[in-house]
């Protein structure tokens, strides 16, 4: 009978302690999924964000205190605010994003340039002017080391790809629609950051501002698309800017490791894409932006594969008649270390000489 009622004991003792621990992970994993997704750093399941700054541009302010915000969105809801046809359409990089109306002051310039931009996100935004009937004079491909590696686990042009398989006239397979998102949700690392958001969420100091100055502490997109950066990123030292540069060398080079050969299917896709903006008698430029001195000796050295991107480049060009400015080599267009804010991002009067130059 003692050991009945031990057992019994025992047993109630277990079930009490399981109760204890599914409840404290029950609402551990709450408040990991409450916080993850009201917190949200990185907007992932915002998806006003990105209409609040299209809203702030539409009316010719400037949009600032922004950040970790899905940039092919922006583009989309930036595009779609369009009521003035563009005589010049800029599509790139972070590295493009300088270009602005300034440097075309006769002519109206919007610059679509999103971070780590693909020959994928080139098609996509293309395809979005497309769907919406706009059809710019001039179009400006700024184009990457990294835009022909197939090996360049650039990824962030999925949540715009509807369009690129529009254009690709294929239909638009769900195996794109990435999950990755949901899995933040019960992230710790996002938890961090988003448990500091979610205050200033409640109080409001997070969200996209309008300005009229171009230069704030934060970044800023100017009513054209183009970005000027955050006070501490503008002012650094060039002592500061040089660190950057040696830093950038030590690890992987962005986007171009594992660069064994240029793309075929990628060619094939951008060589579609001009042949689509030459039959709609759109003017092509393409901008090669070059890196920091120390970054491109370094490529020179170890990434052979760049330097015949850009012969294959000029050779395209060419041969198809389009203009090409710019190039990966900063010598050959006389920059030194002082026109670059990092190593591979060219301060704006690096690019007004870039815009100017011409082979």
């Amino acid at each position: 009978m003692a050991k009945t009622n031990l057992f019994i004991f025992n047993f109630k003792k277990m079930k009490e302690f399981i109760f204890k621990i599914t409840s404290f992970a029950f609402v551990l994993g709450s408040t990991l999924l409450l916080i993850n997704y009201y917190g949200d750093a990185a907007h992932l399941f915002d998806k006003g964000y990105e209409i609040k700054m299209a809203e702030i541009l539409q009316d010719n302010n400037y949009v600032t205190n922004i950040s970790n915000y899905d940039e092919r969105l922006f583009q989309k809801e930036f595009i779609s605010t369009r009521t003035h046809q563009p005589d010049i359409v800029v599509l790139g990089s972070s590295r493009t994003m300088q270009i602005t109306t300034e440097d075309f002051p006769d002519e109206l310039l919007i610059n679509n340039s999103v971070s780590g931009a693909s020959v994928e996100d080139i098609i996509a935004i293309y395809q979005i002017y497309r769907k919406k009937g706009i059809k710019p004079k001039k179009i400006i491909i700024g184009i990457d080391p990294w835009s022909f590696n197939e090996n360049n686990q650039r990824n962030r042009w999925q949540s715009i790809a509807d369009y690129y398989y529009d254009f690709k006239k294929q239909k638009t397979s769900h195996e794109h629609k990435s999950l990755a998102k949901y899995k933040e949700l019960f992230s710790f690392s996002y938890f961090q950051e988003s448990a500091k958001n979610l205050v200033r969420k409640i109080s409001g100091s997070n969200e996209p501002k309008a300005s009229n100055r171009k230069l704030n502490r934060t970044n800023t997109k100017l009513f054209d698309g183009s970005l000027t950066y955050g006070e501490a990123y503008r002012n650094m030292s060039q002592k500061e800017v040089e660190k950057k540069a040696e830093s950038y060398i030590l690890g992987e080079i962005y986007g171009v490791e594992n660069f064994e050969r240029i793309s075929n299917r990628i060619w094939s896709e951008f060589d579609d894409l001009i042949n689509d903006m030459k039959e709609n008698q759109i003017e092509i430029e393409f901008l090669l932006v070059p890196y920091h001195p120390l970054v491109y000796k370094k490529i020179k050295m170890d990434y052979n594969i760049i330097l015949k991107v850009e012969e294959d480049l000029k050779e395209y060009a060419n041969n198809n008649h389009v203009s090409l400015k710019g190039s990966f080599n900063p010598n050959l267009l006389k920059l030194n270390e002082t026109y670059f804010f990092d190593g591979m991002h060219c301060k704006e009067r690096g690019i007004k000489i870039i815009l100017d130059s011409q082979y």
